[in-house]
């Protein structure tokens, strides 16, 4: 299940308060300087995206701060609200949510229910729940974000979209598929009232109504959202973007299920930007080959073993049978398809290399094909 972040606004709100313990302490002479010097190694390193470093160094700085100001002051919940984060982001509910709960009583004490320093804080407490598939929870968590964020700036506002789409997550993954799409488009509408239409906010939406589309075989309801999302993307970031090149892989996926070979550029992009790390060829996009049916309807079992190269632009050059059961049957279908494959090229010291003698064996079982690269199973 995705989360987005709600708001910038609400992580700055927890740098400033941050900042105003330190410069209360330091005033009160009651902070040392290795507190200060843990405190910005965690926000380098939170800010590096080094989450797993950043919650090591909030531990030790909350640590350091309950040893020197006491557990009571009134900014510890503050330091454990960046820690409970930061466990959050690496995947340890179970340790932040003691943190994050006493963190949250203490908050809703000083600041009261409807401050929007306690968004962040609702975020996370929903991140929790949902990990441990407590799904109504976590939406009571997202219905307070609502609440504060229309309190405060209006029920159009930006930051009910965020929250809406993380609703619509929520219902899909209850299986409420319909209220989830609802949910989705109220938060187009609103990211399009706010930013007008053809931001990048508005294209992921659209794209996830693309997803909705997909899971009910409309696939090409699937494809129109996805080729707009993409388009948008395109106007507003730069070709080589990880979300314009996941929108290219989105729908190369889509052709290769349909086969359909437009699936060849947004595939070639997705290769061509692919960052080079030393390793062999690996298979990214693998259309089967249609399966032989006899005259009379059934089909035949068997398998073939097909060799070939992968070239630098993660194409198959040269494909040719090595054996194959029960006598060729399987030969062309293979060699049919086999060209249509596109890989993660092979990377020696940096560079992209040729891999020769690139070996894939298909395994034709009435019902299915199975795809073997290696020992991978595909």
């Amino acid at each position: 299940m995705r989360f987005v972040t709600i708001t910038v606004g609400a992580l700055l709100l927890f740098t400033c308060l941050i900042a105003a313990a330190q410069e209360e302490a330091q005033g009160e002479a009651q902070i040392s300087r290795e507190f200060t010097k843990t405190y910005r190694a965690y926000n380098a390193a939170y800010s590096q995206r080094n989450f797993v470093r950043a919650a090591e160094l909030a531990r030790k700085a909350l640590d350091l701060a309950v040893a020197e100001l006491g557990p009571e002051h009134d900014k510890i919940p503050v330091l454990q609200i960046n820690l409970a984060h930061a466990l959050i982001i690496t995947g340890e509910m179970e340790q932040a949510e003691p943190i994050l709960l006493e963190a949250k009583a203490e908050m809703i004490k000083q600041l009261g229910p409807d401050s929007p320093d306690l968004i962040t804080i609702h975020e996370d407490h929903a991140k929790i729940y949902a990990s441990k598939q407590e799904l109504d929870k976590a939406r009571e968590e997202l219905d307070t974000i609502i609440s504060i964020i229309t309190k405060q700036s209006g029920d159009r506002a930006p930051g009910i979209a965020n929250v809406l789409v993380q609703q619509a997550a929520i219902h899909i993954a209850q299986e409420n598929v319909d209220e989830g799409e609802a949910a989705y488009l109220e938060a187009l509408a609103i990211y399009d009232e706010n930013f007008g239409k053809g931001n990048v906010r508005s294209a992921d939406v659209i794209s996830l109504l693309g997803d909705i589309d997909l899971t009910r075989q409309e696939f090409d309801k699937a494809e129109q959202k996805y080729l707009e999302a993409l388009r948008i993307y395109e106007d507003n970031l730069l070709e080589d973007d990880p979300i314009v090149l996941a929108s290219h892989s989105r729908l190369a996926r889509l052709y290769v299920a349909l086969r359909d070979d437009k699936f060849a550029g947004h595939a070639d992009k997705v290769i061509l930007y692919t960052p080079d790390k030393d390793g062999p060829a690996v298979p990214l996009y693998v259309m089967q080959p249609r399966y032989p049916v006899f005259e009379d309807g059934t089909r035949p079992t068997g398998w073939a073993l097909v060799e070939f190269t992968v070239t630098t632009d993660g194409r198959v050059l040269n494909p040719g049978i090595v054996e194959s059961r029960p006598g060729g049957l399987f030969d062309q279908v293979t060699l049919d398809v086999t060209p249509k494959w596109r890989f993660k090229p092979k990377v020696v010291d940096g560079q992209r290399v040729d891999q020769e003698h690139t070996r894939v064996r298909l395994v034709f079982v009435q019902d299915n094909i199975e795809v073997y690269f290696g020992e991978l199973k595909l």
